[in-house]
């Protein structure tokens, strides 16, 4: 592997995922600095000895690794190996895991941390090491000037456009001020400049690129600069175009509703975060909503936009009830969406969730992810439940392989969260949380129709046959379903 003198080492969630982050450092680099570092990725499947290996190989003089939820504990394990196999390089932590826990023993065992975005600190850094200058940790400064960075799109290499997910971003910051998000330890959202977005989206495109996956928190509160944004991509359409949003389902303007409906089905991916359909909860975690206004926004884009929704609730935040909870699912399900995620209330480290642990007694797990483990109002055994029924859920309806299956399951049913239930758990009886195959999912949902829910047979197995037919599995259909 061919020697660097700065490495940039990012440890992602899987393959698929293409650091943005480590790619502005990179373009916040200039020459010669730029052409004397090199970035290596990496996935958290990975032992931390190959990682440390291969970073050794470069014999780096420099090297910073960012530190996220999901690779800490990696982290941990991968620092004391570079210390041993590269007892003279300065090792550099930067990342939200370590911006607000400076702290801990994984901070004070390298040589420096940014805090911070940091790509105005990030090349200073390396300058002064590189020229003799003693560096020390950093305070943590105001967010950069983000109208003034360079735009790292020349950053991914075309196997990247090809193959993995492309990450872009027109603005950092969130209109909300939610107690359980990062983004509400800063005020206000910052914009890139625009003409310096679209000429790397235009850029990207030339290149081959069709899949665009923004990180931009609540893409649809950029008023004008969001319609500008889609009416770019309108005026670009390609068959193949699928374009990813976050958006807040409360905030669709006329004029936003006018664009989106102007995308073919199969375009739009966009994620809605619920977070609870309890506006005392809301209101307590600080995080601004029109339940009512939410509900139709959510409805209008899976009718009528027909985009690919994905909605989110939380469990285990402060005050709401599994009975609340389980209400808020079956009000969600009501309105359509394709995938409905649901998540474990985290605390990560700097949020203002801190300043509800003693009212609504949270206890939350030390290790990463630093999920809830029970509440004043929610216990650990309710918690398990929304694990498992998630685990289930996820597998056999968010990943679409038994649409047609899942259909008859849920028909007429007067609580969705009741009626799926069940049938999780029986799965998890028969088969636990995690790592259940396709047939097995198949027998189970057999089983569980015509026994359970009394459907005929011949009813379950059309559908269990339907759906292996169109998920292109016909000529793996189980033995119990073949004539």
């Amino acid at each position: 592997m061919e020697d660097s003198r700065v490495l940039l080492v990012a440890v992602n969630a899987r393959f698929s995922h293409a650091s943005l982050g480590s790619r502005f450092l990179l373009a916040a680099m200039e020459v010669p600095l730029r052409t004397q570092t090199r970035l290596l990725e990496f996935t958290i499947n990975e032992e931390p000895a190959d990682l440390a290996r291969q970073i050794a190989a470069c014999q780096p003089e420099i090297v910073g690794i960012g530190v996220y939820i999901w690779n800490r504990r990696l982290v941990e394990r991968l620092v004391p190996l570079l210390r041993e196999a590269l007892p003279t390089v300065k090792l550099v932590l930067g990342g939200p895991e370590i911006t607000h826990d400076v702290q801990s023993p994984l901070a004070t065992s390298v040589d420096c941390v940014i805090r911070g975005e940091g790509e105005c600190l990030w090349p200073e850094v390396c300058r002064d090491w590189l020229a003799g200058r003693v560096v020390a940790h950093l305070p943590q400064p105001q967010p950069p000037d983000v109208a003034g960075l360079v735009m790292p799109d020349h950053e991914y290499l075309d196997a990247d456009l090809r193959h993995r997910n492309v990450y872009v971003e027109a603005s950092r910051g969130c209109p909300l001020a939610c107690d359980f998000c990062l983004s509400s330890v800063e005020s206000g959202v910052r914009h890139f400049r625009e003409a310096a977005v679209h000429e790397s989206l235009q850029r990207l495109l030339d290149r081959g690129c069709r899949q665009f996956r923004f990180v931009d928190r609540s893409f649809n509160l950029g008023g004008a600069r969001a319609l500008r944004l889609l009416a770019f991509f309108l005026e670009r359409l390609q068959p193949d175009m699928r374009l990813h949003f976050e958006m807040t389902p409360d905030g669709l303007s006329p004029a936003l509703r006018d664009l989106l409906i102007r995308f073919p089905p199969g375009v739009l991916h966009l994620e809605a975060g619920i977070q609870s359909f309890d506006a005392v909860v809301l209101e307590t975690i600080h995080r601004r909503c029109n339940l009512d206004a939410a509900a139709e926004g959510i409805r209008w884009l899976v009718q009528e936009a027909l985009a690919d929704v994905h909605a989110d609730l939380i469990a285990g935040l402060p005050g709401e009830t599994l009975v609340q909870f389980k209400a808020g699912f079956d009000r969600l399900h009501a309105l359509g969406p394709k995938e409905i995620q649901l998540g474990i209330l985290k605390k990560l480290h700097g949020t203002a969730l801190v300043h509800h642990e003693a009212a609504y007694r949270l206890r939350f797990r030390s290790e990463p992810p630093y999920d809830v483990q029970e509440t004043s109002t929610f216990c650990e055994s309710e918690l398990h439940t929304v694990r498992r029924f998630a685990a289930h859920w996820d597998r056999v309806v968010n990943r679409g392989h038994f649409p047609a299956s899942v259909k008859l399951l849920m028909q007429d049913a007067p609580s969705p969260w009741a009626r799926f239930d069940g049938f999780s758990r029986q799965l998890e009886q028969t088969h636990g949380k995690y790592g259940i195959g396709l047939v097995e999912l198949a027998r189970s949902l057999h089983d569980h129709l015509t026994r359970t829910c009394g459907q005929p047979a011949s009813e379950v197995r059309a559908a269990l046959r339907q759906d292996y037919a169109t998920g292109g599995r016909r000529q793996h259909l189980p033995v119990f379903l073949r004539d």
